[in-house]
C-alpha cells in the first residue's frame, strides 16, 4: 500500500504546532513557579517533536530538539527553578522551532547552531552553574550531589542557612508509597505551644514523618496584636494533591510545598480501606483517573476535517435556507393546513440542522488567549515595565474565520496598551499606583454579538496631547480642534499615520497598527472604538458578530426597494406622527420620548424615486456611538438570511455588509448602520455603557403608552407593554361572552376597556389594535382604537384616592385630558366581571 507521505507532513505539523503551544505554555509556568510538572510536560512536548520530525528527515529540528531535550533532563534532575536566562534560551528555542516548523524545517542552520552551542555552554559545568540559579519559590534546597550530607543519610531534618535537608529515606518513602511528599509551615497556637492537638489533627488523613520549630533567625511572625509567634513546620507524606491537603488541614497554612511527586496515573490498592467504592477514593485519585479517561474520551471524541469540507457544509446549509424560505412562501398561498403544518416542521428541523452546522465553524477564545502571555513576556523584557496578564471570557466562541482576522488586532491593541498606556516602575508608584501595571482582556455576548475589551490602568490618553497633534498633522484648524469632544479626538487613534509617541520604538510609535486594527474588526462585521480617563486607563471596544454566514434581519421597504437591518442593531419600531418632526440645522430630527433623534430618509440619500408613496414608520436603530430612525414606507416580515459578500464597488461604499437572495428569488442588501452613521457624518449621540448614576435615573422614569377607545384617550405604564400589534377583526373568536385570539401558538384573552367604564363607543373606529399585557395569569390582550405615543410624563397628573379601581388617576396631555390606568388591576376586573355575568345568566 502506498503510503500518502504529503497528507502525514500535514499532520505532523498541525500536531507540532499543537505541542510549541503547550510547551511555550508550560515554559510561562515555570518563570511563574518552579512545579516538576511544568518541566515534564515541556520534556515530553520537545521530546515527541524530536521523534516525529526523525521520522520525516528534518536533521535541524532533530538536532535542536536533542539538545533541549538534554538541558531539560537536567533541570528535571536538579529540581531547581530555571533562571531567568534560561527560560530566555527555552523561548530562543521555541521560536526556532516554530520557524523551522512553518518552514519545512528550512532556515539559517548557523542560526541553529549557535542556539545549540548555548545549550552545550549550560550542559558542560551544571555544578558551576547551579550555584548563580535562582533559588526555587518554595525555599527548598537539596545538598549538591557532590558532597556527602549526614543529615541526609540518618534520617534527620535539618535547617541550615534557611534552607531545608530532606533525608533521602522521606523520599524513597514517598516513592515506595505513591504518595505526595509536603513541607508544610504554619503559626504555633497559644493554647498548643508544642503543636500535638495540630499534628493529631493532621494525623487523622495523613502520616507526619518530621514536624519541629522553623528556627531560622527573624523567621518569627507578628500577629495583628502585635504578639510575636514562631513559625512550626511538618513534613507530611499523603495521598492526595496539594489543594486537597489545603482543604482538609486543621490550621491556616503559611506555605505549603511540594517535595516529592508520585507517578502519574498510579493509585495504590493498598491506600483504599477495604469496602470504599470509587465514589470514595481521595479526589486527587479520582482526578487521577478521570484525566486518564478524559485522554482516551478526547482521543475518540474528535475527529480533524478539513476546513474546506467546513466551508462547503456552510455553504449548503445556506442554500438550505433559501430554498426553505421560497417554499415557506410559496405553501402559505395555498389553502392547506395539513399541508402547512408539515412545512413549518420541516422549517424547524432545517434551522436546527443550520445552527448545528454553524456551530462546527466556532471555536472558544481560549485559542487566541493562549498567545497573550507569551507576548506580555516579551513586552516586559522589551519595555522594562512589570505588567500583570488578567484574561477573562475564554469560553466565548467565535467564527474561526473571525478568530484569524483578529489575532493580530487584539496583538496590535495590547503592545498599545502596554508600550503607550501603562507607566514604568517608578511612575506607577510616584502617581500612587501599584508597581506593577494589569492589562484587562475580556470577552462576553450581548445581543447576538461579542464584546471583546482590552483595558488597562496606565495613564490613559492624553487629550490636550491628541489635539496639539492633530493640529500639525493638518487634521483641525485651531479653532475647530477646540470644539471636538474627547470622543472626537479618541478616534484620531485610528487614523493612518496618527501617534503621539515621541520617539519610534521596537513596539510602536510609527502611527501604524490602530488604523489596521479598525480596518481588520470592520472586515469581520464589527466596530471598535476608544473611550479614556486620563491617569486611570483606557479602554478598547470591539464588537463583533458571532458568525457572518447567517443571519437574522428585519425586512423593510424604503422607495419601493427592499432592504434588509440586522436584528441585533435595530432598538424598536414606531408609528411616524409628523407632529414630532422638527428641524435643527436643516436636518430632520424625531421627537422620541424627550430626546432628539435624526432621522434619515435613506431613499432621498440615494437617490430613489418616491413613487408617491409615504413613509409610515420609523425605525430606531443603534451602534456602539449613534442611535439614529430609518423612515420606512412598510415593516416586512423578519428573515434568516444568508449573506452573500458584495462586489469590490459595493464594498468601498461603506453604506452595506453583504447582499442577501430571498425566498422570492429577489436580492436585498443588508444596511451597515455603523457605516451609513459615520458616511453621514452624525454626532456620536449614545455610549457602549451609561454610568451607574444615570442607568438608575432612567430605570427610574415612567413612560406612559397613550391611546384611544371611544372618543376617551387613556395612558398606561409603558413597562407592562409586551408588544402593540394590529389584529385581524376577523379572527376573533367567541367562547361563553368571551373573545379569544390564537396568536403565536397561544390562545389569548381579549377585553375592551368600555365593558369595565361604560362608555359608549360613537366614532365608528374600529378597536382593531392590541395592546399585548402580561398579568400574573398569562398573557391578555387591550383592544383600541389607536396608538398616540409614549411620554415621559403627564401635566397636572391628579392620584385618584380609590387605586382599587384601576384608575391611578387622570391629567393633562397636550390640552386634552387622559385617564391613567392600571393594566393589571383593569384586566383582573374585567375577567371577573364576565365570570360573574356568566354564573348569574345560567
Amino acid at each position: 500500500m502506498e503510503v500518502d507521505y504529503e497528507n502525514l507532513l500535514k499532520d505532523y505539523l498541525v500536531e507540532t504546532r499543537e505541542l510549541l503551544d503547550i510547551a511555550e505554555e508550560s515554559i510561562l509556568d515555570l518563570e511563574k513557579e518552579y512545579h516538576p510538572d511544568h518541566v515534564n510536560t515541556l520534556f515530553r512536548a520537545i521530546h515527541t517533536i524530536k521523534g516525529n520530525s526523525a521520522i520525516f528527515d528534518l536533521p535541524l529540528i532533530t538536532s535542536l530538539t536533542h539538545s533541549f531535550e538534554n538541558l531539560l533532563n537536567l533541570k528535571r534532575k536538579s529540581e531547581v527553578k530555571p533562571t531567568s536566562e534560561e527560560i530566555s534560551l527555552f523561548l530562543r528555542c521555541l521560536d526556532a522551532l516554530k520557524d523551522l516548523n512553518e518552514n519545512g524545517g528550512n532556515t539559517n542552520e548557523s542560526d541553529i547552531k549557535d542556539l545549540i552551542s548555548q545549550i552545550e555552554i549550560f550542559l558542560k559545568d551544571p555544578e558551576a552553574r547551579s550555584e548563580k540559579e535562582e533559588k526555587p519559590s518554595f525555599g527548598l534546597y537539596f545538598l549538591p550531589k557532590k558532597k556527602s550530607a549526614p543529615s541526609i543519610e540518618n534520617g534527620k531534618v535539618e535547617v541550615k542557612d534557611g534552607k531545608m535537608l530532606i533525608p533521602k529515606s522521606y523520599l524513597k518513602k514517598a516513592d515506595h508509597e505513591h504518595c505526595f511528599l509536603f513541607l508544610v509551615k504554619f503559626l504555633e497556637q497559644e493554647k498548643d505551644a508544642d503543636c500535638s492537638e495540630l499534628m493529631n489533627g493532621f494525623s487523622s488523613f495523613a502520616e507526619i514523618l518530621s514536624h519541629g520549630h522553623f528556627l531560622n533567625g527573624g523567621n518569627g511572625h507578628s500577629a495583628s496584636n502585635g504578639v510575636h509567634k514562631n513559625v512550626h513546620y511538618a513534613i507530611i507524606m499523603y495521598s492526595g494533591d496539594k489543594e486537597s491537603l489545603a482543604k482538609q488541614s486543621p490550621v491556616s497554612l503559611l506555605s505549603a510545598s511540594t517535595i516529592f511527586t508520585p507517578t502519574e496515573n498510579y493509585v495504590k490498592p493498598s491506600l483504599v480501606p477495604k469496602g470504599e467504592s470509587s465514589e470514595q477514593m481521595s479526589p486527587a485519585r479520582q482526578s487521577s483517573d478521570s484525566k486518564s479517561r478524559t485522554k482516551d474520551i478526547a482521543a475518540e471524541s474528535y475527529l480533524k476535517i478539513p476546513l474546506q469540507l467546513l466551508d462547503h457544509m456552510i455553504n449548503l446549509a445556506g442554500e438550505t435556507i433559501i430554498v426553505r424560505n421560497q417554499l415557506v412562501q410559496k405553501i402559505e398561498s395555498y389553502d392547506d393546513p395539513s399541508l402547512l403544518s408539515i412545512v413549518r416542521n420541516l422549517s424547524q428541523l432545517i434551522t436546527s440542522s443550520q445552527e448545528s452546522v454553524m456551530r462546527t465553524r466556532l471555536q472558544k477564545l481560549e485559542i487566541l488567549y493562549k498567545k497573550i502571555p507569551r507576548l506580555i513576556h516579551d513586552l516586559e523584557k522589551t519595555t522594562g515595565k512589570e505588567v500583570e496578564l488578567i484574561l477573562e471570557g475564554g469560553e466565548v466562541e467565535l467564527d474561526k474565520n473571525i478568530i484569524d482576522s483578529i489575532s493580530d488586532p487584539i496583538t496590535h491593541m495590547i503592545r498599545n496598551s502596554v508600550d503607550h498606556g501603562i507607566e514604568s516602575p517608578e511612575e506607577r508608584i510616584a502617581a500612587g499606583k501599584f508597581r506593577k501595571g494589569k492589562v484587562f482582556l475580556s470577552a462576553y455576548l450581548r445581543g447576538g454579538n461579542v464584546i471583546l475589551k482590552v483595558e488597562d490602568d496606565g495613564r490613559g490618553l492624553n487629550y490636550e496631547k491628541i489635539r496639539t497633534k492633530a493640529v500639525e498633522k493638518g487634521f483641525f484648524s485651531d479653532a475647530e480642534a477646540e470644539k471636538k469632544s474627547p470622543e472626537e479626538l479618541s478616534e484620531l487613534i485610528f487614523a493612518p499615520g496618527f501617534s503621539t509617541a515621541q520617539s519610534v520604538s521596537e513596539t510602536s510609535g510609527r502611527g501604524v497598527g490602530m488604523d489596521v486594527v479598525k480596518m481588520n474588526f470592520q472586515k469581520a462585521g464589527g466596530t471598535v472604538s476608544i473611550s479614556s480617563q486620563q491617569g486611570l486607563g483606557a479602554c478598547v471596544i470591539a464588537t463583533l458578530p458571532q458568525t457572518l454566514s447567517i443571519i437574522n434581519c428585519q425586512m423593510v421597504r424604503i422607495s419601493g426597494m427592499l432592504f434588509a437591518i440586522p436584528q441585533q442593531n435595530i432598538s424598536e419600531m414606531i408609528l411616524l406622527d409628523r407632529k414630532l418632526i422638527s428641524f435643527v440645522e436643516k436636518k430632520e430630527v424625531y421627537q422620541l420620548r424627550g430626546h432628539l433623534l435624526p432621522l434619515i430618509d435613506l431613499g432621498l440619500e440615494l437617490g430613489l424615486s418616491k413613487g408617491g408613496r409615504e413613509n409610515k414608520y420609523v425605525v430606531v436603530v443603534h451602534t456602539e456611538k449613534h442611535k439614529y430612525g430609518f423612515l420606512a414606507e412598510e415593516i416586512e416580515n423578519p428573515e434568516e438570511i444568508v449573506v452573500k459578500p458584495l462586489s469590490k464597488d459595493l464594498a468601498k461604499l461603506n453604506l452595506y455588509t453583504g447582499a442577501a437572495i430571498l425566498g422570492d428569488g429577489n436580492v436585498a442588501l443588508i444596511l451597515d448602520i455603523s457605516g451609513i452613521s459615520k458616511l453621514l457624518k452624525l454626532q456620536a449621540n449614545t455610549k457602549e455603557e451609561l454610568r451607574s448614576n444615570g442607568r438608575q435615573k432612567q430605570d427610574n422614569q415612567v413612560h406612559y403608552l397613550l391611546f384611544s377607545c371611544g372618543g376617551n384617550l387613556f395612558g398606561l405604564h409603558s413597562k407592562s407593554v409586551i408588544r402593540i400589534e394590529q389584529v385581524d377583526l376577523n379572527k376573533i373568536e367567541r367562547m361563553m361572552d368571551r373573545e379569544i385570539m390564537q396568536y403565536r401558538g397561544e390562545v389569548i384573552e381579549l377585553c375592551r376597556l368600555d365593558r369595565y367604564f361604560r362608555f359608549q363607543k360613537n366614532n365608528g373606529i374600529p378597536e382593531n389594535t392590541m395592546v399585548l399585557i402580561q398579568t400574573n395569569k398569562g398573557k391578555k390582550g387591550i383592544l383600541v382604537q389607536e396608538i398616540h405615543n409614549v411620554v415621559n410624563e403627564i401635566d397636572a397628573l391628579t392620584k385618584n384616592d380609590d387605586q382599587a379601581s384601576g384608575i391611578i388617576g387622570s391629567g393633562i396631555v397636550l390640552g386634552q385630558t387622559v385617564i391613567v390606568i392600571d393594566p393589571l388591576i383593569v384586566l383582573d376586573k374585567i375577567s371577573k366581571d364576565l365570570i360573574r355575568n356568566d354564573f348569574h345568566s345560567e
